[in-house]
């Protein structure tokens, strides 16, 4: 990604975590599926077939708080459902997914928090197999810009506890990351650079497994 294309997918994210119109304004929560063209479809369909050839991923994040505080840190991806993001120092959190269960861990305070990921809009991602058919998954918006794609999702058995906007650039097809937003209308926005696809050598899982960290250090020290 050239320097000048991440800039303009990194101001893509912010804008849609701002709530700037790329093509239109929307509201914070989704209302409902949207009826979709036959426009949507098909950039539905190439959505999900880019993110069903990408089975991991690892590279740098930007995170935008709520308060507008920033961090930035590491990720590692690897569907279906498992993530790692560590954040860089001073900030003292980890988050890990192993499939089941997101462990955020602040070392500061020494607390520890476990939720299902199945309780958050991320796991439509993370799904073994992603699919934007709006029988499985709710689609809130489809929307478009120069060069730039995105789309608003939602869980359809759980409409008012969230939603996940993915960002793209286009023409070529890459993402460029997501912004969560909660129950109560707030924006997380993850903004991703360096990315490496389907990295080799393959991710070790155990960089997915929270209290083992001997195991952990030993996989982190592999990918150095």
């Amino acid at each position: 990604m050239t320097n000048r294309r991440a800039f303009l997918l990194a101001m893509a994210v912010a804008a849609t975590a701002a709530k700037l119109p790329l093509a239109a304004a929307y509201a914070a929560a989704p209302s409902g599926s949207a009826k979709l063209t036959d426009t949507d479809r098909a950039d539905l369909k190439r959505i999900a077939d880019y993110f069903n050839t990408v089975r991991s991923m690892s590279g740098r994040f930007l995170q935008v708080a709520p308060d507008g505080s920033a961090a930035e840190g590491k990720i590692y991806m690897t569907r279906p459902g498992r993530f790692r993001f560590e954040f860089d120092p001073p900030v003292p959190m980890l988050i890990v997914s192993d499939g089941a269960y997101i462990v955020m861990e602040d070392k500061e305070l020494k607390s520890v928090e476990r939720i299902p990921l199945g309780a958050t809009p991320l796991d439509l991602l993370l799904r073994d197999k992603v699919s934007f058919d709006d029988k499985d998954v709710g689609i809130a918006r489809v929307e478009r810009g120069a060069a730039i794609l995105r789309v608003t999702l939602f869980a359809p058995e759980r409409p008012k506890e969230g939603a996940l906007t993915v960002v793209f650039g286009d023409k070529p097809l890459e993402f460029a990351g997501w912004i969560v937003t909660d129950a109560q209308g707030k924006d997380t926005a993850i903004t991703l650079s360096q990315i490496d696809f389907n990295p080799s050598p393959a991710i070790n899982t155990r960089l997915y497994t929270y209290g083992d960290r001997p195991a952990v250090e030993r996989a982190l020290q592999q990918r150095r």
